[in-house]
């Protein structure tokens, strides 16, 4: 599976206000519920935030990239916001986020899990494909920067 399979249109939200990280990862969650992703928001949320103890998220250049494995996912899914506002995510390099892509993993996909993780940090790192993120105007600009 790749992450271009796995972008849907309505996973993908554009100008999405919320005052802190744990805001922005609840109306994602809450997203995914209604998308049938998840049956739980809360059970996602703890998955969520139990990988955001482990270290942050906020790989640097304005972009997270939360994720969760949990039983309560029913199939991967990748949900893409740019922020309204940036947030505070405790980044890597100490700016905040403006792009979120939240992850949700079912809890039998380690392999899944990794290998989607790897090709969305990867593909988020290259200098064009950042470009594209900046010049985006609306939710359709993003999801065909995943476009196959």
């Amino acid at each position: 599976m790749t992450v271009a399979a796995i972008v849907q249109p309505n996973l993908v939200k554009f100008n999405v206000v919320g005052q802190d990280r744990q805001a922005i990862i609840k109306q994602l969650a809450t997203l995914y519920l209604q998308e049938g992703v998840i049956g739980d928001v809360d059970e996602y949320i703890a998955a969520v935030n139990e990988r955001e103890q482990e270290g942050t998220t906020g790989v640097g250049g304005g972009i997270a990239i939360p994720h969760g494995k949990a039983d309560t996912v029913t199939r991967s899914a990748v949900a893409i916001a740019k922020l309204a506002q940036p947030v505070e995510w405790q980044a890597l390099d100490d700016q905040p986020v403006e792009y979120v892509f939240l992850l949700a993993i079912p809890n039998d996909g380690d392999n899944e899990h990794l290998k989607l993780l790897s090709e969305l940090a990867g593909t988020l790192m290259d200098d064009d494909v950042r470009a594209k993120l900046q010049a985006a105007t609306s939710s359709q600009d993003l999801e065909q920067i995943f476009e196959k």
